[in-house]
């Protein structure tokens, strides 16, 4: 992760350093899509939920060649997360779900190609507060955790995440597209910490598909 994050910040370095004329580049994203999750699999298959967020986006435009330019983009902003789990023992069906509602901060390179865009980036989200539901056959507890609560449940109490996306500008400044995002698996403390409670202690990871809505605006170009 660290030599992804090390790359990504090379490649800025050395595109800011070239830039000449540039556009300052500032958006707004809004987010939905669904939502997998697994304790087993690397790329999780079974999409049990929805997630959700918005983003505001700010860095440079540099127009290449013609109808082809590249923007490198800060993005702050927040996410809901939802994995959801089940499980059968001893004949019984349980069902786990965790809701994290995240400080989101990533990086974000685009492609623009006329009125399309091709866009990778990654960063991390900062869970603030979750909830945790277990469910067993027809019982429900709800458990409501703090910042320190995710903090003591899990090794790391980050998400890192990638995320591509397929972009349409409409009217050059409306956006419609979208967006798969990929959680890197977040391993639970060995502490006995609400260990009569979860079930998976193992480890989760999450995958998202799903679409945005924003709207961009890129101001005049200056000379370096």
């Amino acid at each position: 992760m660290k030599k992804i994050f090390l790359t990504i910040l090379l490649v800025i370095a050395v595109y800011s350093h070239n830039l000449k004329a540039v556009s300052l580049s500032m958006g707004f994203l809004g987010q939905f899509a669904i939502s997998g999750a697994s304790t087993n699999k690397s790329i999780p298959s079974d999409f049990r939920d929805f997630d959700s967020g918005f983003s505001f986006l700010i860095g440079v435009n540099q127009s290449l060649v013609n109808t082809l330019s590249v923007s490198i983009l800060a993005e702050l902003g927040y996410y809901h997360d939802s994995y959801d789990f089940k499980h059968n023992m001893s004949g019984n069906r349980i069902t786990e779900n965790y809701q994290f509602d995240s400080f989101l901060i990533g990086g974000f390179g685009k492609f623009h190609f006329s009125f399309f865009s091709l866009g990778i980036g990654g960063g991390i989200k900062i869970p603030i507060s979750a909830v945790y539901k277990k469910e067993i056959n027809s019982s429900a507890n709800r458990y409501y955790l703090s910042r320190g609560d995710i903090k003591d449940i899990f090794q790391t109490s980050i998400i890192p995440y990638l995320k591509a996306s397929l972009d349409f500008s409409i009217f050059n400044y409306a956006l419609f597209g979208l967006y798969v995002n990929y959680d890197f698996p977040i391993k639970f403390q060995k502490n006995n910490f609400m260990d009569n409670i979860i079930v998976n202690k193992n480890y989760m990871t999450g995958l998202d598909i799903g679409i945005q809505l924003g709207y961009f605006v890129n101001f005049e170009k200056y000379n370096r």
